[in-house]
């Protein structure tokens, strides 16, 4: 990107999307934005923003392309399908990735990236949606320093915390060790919170001598994104991201494991925990 023409491109303008594109608009960067949904396209468009009929439409006008699609199907058509990214690619141009995919993935989609003259960024995300707002998400950085450095003006509108994790792939690998870890942490928060609550002590006094203990954690500081939902936490079924989201990782964590020989009894366990509560019904309970 050079200094004098900040153009950005937002493809998927779901929960994280959308306020990411919002932070770009504000910073003085020309935005283009797709998403297959007509009302947030229309939102954006009313603030400023480019509205793109194809992610092809996107590209063309942008020099940092930022993909936040909710799966590797959906990254691979906006991409490589029709209509997708590389077909009008400029060369130069980075296209980061914020979705949580296989590390494998994302290392042939930026081989095709690549072949086009483009520089590929995983970048997947942490914080959830008040910190896309605040501009204080996490990323877990897969690529190349210096494509990093070109990035980082863009990245750091909506992010305050950017680490590299290595090459392209390495970011993947680190949030999936993360989610790994986010994922047991909700399961066993809410596994304590039913035991204190079996035995009589209120959830809400529970929370606070988990938070004055070494028990505390960021999923229980984040509490207060999702409100006082008793009843929801004591679900027998985990809370926290929606949880086909948190079964969708979970299963990535084990492919991935296998992949480098690496047994994970903990994150087993949880994967058939969260396949069980989406059987019984349990689609989005939160904390």
């Amino acid at each position: 990107m050079t200094a004098t023409k900040k153009t950005a491109g937002v493809i998927g303008l779901g929960v994280l999307g959308k306020p990411v594109a919002e932070r770009l608009l504000k910073a003085g960067y020309q935005v283009a934005v797709f998403d297959v949904r007509a009302e947030p396209v229309a939102a954006l468009k009313a603030a400023g923003a480019i509205a793109g009929k194809t992610p092809a439409e996107v590209a063309q006008h942008s020099e940092f392309i930022l993909s936040l699609v909710s799966d590797q199907a959906q990254t691979e058509a906006i991409v490589a399908g029709p209509g997708g990214i590389l077909e009008t690619l400029k060369p130069g141009s980075i296209v980061a990735i914020g979705s949580t995919l296989a590390p494998a993935f994302v290392r042939e989609i930026a081989q095709a990236i690549a072949a086009k003259g483009g520089e590929t960024l995983d970048i997947p995300i942490s914080g959830g949606y008040l910190a896309a707002y605040d501009g204080t998400l996490s990323l877990m950085v897969g690529g190349a320093p210096a494509t990093l450095e070109r990035a980082r003006p863009a990245l750091s509108t909506f992010a305050n915390q950017i680490t590299l994790a290595g090459d392209v792939g390495a970011g993947q690998a680190a949030k999936l060790a993360h989610q790994l870890v986010f994922a047991t942490n909700v399961m066993a928060l809410l596994e304590g919170l039913s035991l204190g609550a079996a035995a009589g002590v209120d959830p809400a006094v529970m929370k606070q001598i988990l938070k004055a203990g070494i028990a505390n954690s960021g999923v229980l500081q984040l509490w207060h994104e999702f409100g006082p939902r008793w009843k929801d936490m004591l679900k027998p079924a985990p809370p926290g991201a929606p949880l086909p989201n948190m079964r969708k990782d979970l299963h990535l964590v084990l492919d991935f494991a296998k992949e480098l020989g690496v047994t994970l009894p903990v994150a087993t366990e949880a994967s058939r925990v969260a396949d069980a509560g989406i059987a019984a019904g349990h689609v989005d309970p939160r904390l």
